[in-house]
């Protein structure tokens, strides 16, 4: 709650401060969080805005946000270590409280005092050199709820709320999860074949569809596709329904692959059939103010570096960076 005090407070001096320009400091974060500006040109529009007093209240209000969204972030990590860290803990004061201590003369402690030098278990400084941020764009990975909280603290206040709960960032997180999981499973259930379970579910994504043009296509039978609990008898009984062994499954995958076919191997998923997937399927994103810059984004990019280019580039980051370890030990 300290967190979200000092947040709150910090967003009302700086609130107080610049009055009706408020509105303008908020757009010009909401651009540093989409990656439209940069830091140093965020800072430069914020000056403009404030006087040469009320400066310090832009960076406190910076580093409030930054503390709220880091402390949500680090609240998140397993404590196994920690319960861990206790039960052998405890489990070595047990085993101490077992043993008998002997008694030991103050002179034999002092004859056994040897001095040592501080500098020697005092912990080692780690120098940081200049590193570029990496964005969750050029890591190809989901954004991080520290990321989420700071976009969903900009739209509250520009919508004049006062704060953004933890339970309703980790709701809008699984809501991204699984958005992105539709729009992936339809991306590749149409370039690929797939299996239906109860005819809803799918599932087994990649599977060559059978040949229809086979003799034995219609005869094969996939006992995989029904999830029945029971299955009757002749005596007109339930009983609870069996797995087939697995000699009987393997034979069935084995007939089902023989019958299938097999085409040349494809590569990732493309913004083309990405595209393609968006308009075809246009309920996978319901709300058309989303679907339309979505839309935009992807016509916008729809040229994108090749696996190749990226691995380079990551060789190239690789290269820079040895050589700026390899400067500062020279100088040192």
């Amino acid at each position: 709650m300290s967190g979200s005090l000092d947040l709150s407070s910090a967003r009302k001096q700086l609130q107080d401060s610049l009055g009706d320009d408020m509105t303008a400091y908020l757009q010009n974060l909401k651009l540093w969080f989409k990656q439209k500006i940069s830091k140093e040109d965020f800072d430069l529009e914020a000056r403009k805005l404030l006087t040469e007093s009320t400066v310090h209240l832009h960076n406190e209000f910076l580093l409030a946000i930054m503390s709220r969204c880091q402390s949500l972030s680090t609240s998140l990590v397993p404590r196994e270590s920690s319960v861990s860290g206790r039960v052998s803990d405890q489990s070595r004061i047990k085993q101490k409280s077992k043993l008998r201590r002997k008694s030991t003369s103050s002179r034999s402690t002092l004859q056994k005092f040897v001095p040592s030098n501080p500098v020697n278990f005092a912990p080692q400084a780690s120098y940081k050199g200049g590193e570029e941020i990496n964005f969750a764009t050029r890591e190809l990975a989901v954004p991080d709820i520290s990321m989420v909280q700071g976009r969903m603290l900009v739209c509250a206040w520009e919508t004049g709320l006062e704060d953004v709960s933890d339970t309703a960032v980790k709701l809008i997180m699984q809501a991204i999860e699984n958005q992105l999981k539709n729009i992936i499973s339809q991306a590749l259930s149409k370039r690929n074949g797939y299996k239906l379970r109860e005819k809803k579910f799918k599932y087994a994504m990649g599977t060559q569809v059978l040949n229809p043009y086979l003799r034995h296509t219609s005869q094969i039978d996939d006992t995989s596709t029904e999830s029945e609990a029971t299955s009757i008898t002749a005596n007109a009984q339930h009983i609870p329904s069996r797995k087939p062994p697995f000699d009987v499954g393997s034979a069935q995958a084995a007939e089902q692959l023989s019958s299938a076919q097999f085409p040349a191997s494809k590569g990732p998923v493309t913004l083309y059939e990405l595209l393609e997937t968006l308009q075809l399927y246009r309920c996978s994103i319901a709300s058309h103010s989303v679907y339309a810059p979505a839309i935009e984004r992807v016509i916008h990019k729809l040229w994108h570096p090749s696996r190749e280019e990226i691995n380079q580039d990551h060789i190239h980051q690789q290269e820079v960076t040895i050589k700026q370890l390899h400067n500062q030990s020279a100088v040192r």
